[in-house]
């Protein structure tokens, strides 16, 4: 999919109501060094988190 997932599914239901869950974190160690995770989407950093979909599907 080249598309971002909120452009994918406004292709699908246009201006319609979603509802989407997002979480995110910040874990800091004694020296104030933050964990961060490589996104595999777009090949950048980024807070580790993910969405919750309707129906129950997690996505990191």
């Amino acid at each position: 999919m080249n598309q971002d997932y909120i452009s994918y599914i406004r292709s699908k239901v246009g201006q319609d109501k979603v509802i989407l869950n997002f979480a995110g974190g910040i874990l800091a160690n004694e020296e104030g060094k933050i964990l961060l995770q490589l996104r595999g989407d777009k090949h950048s950093w980024g807070l580790p988190g993910g969405y919750l979909e309707v129906g129950g599907i997690f996505y990191l």
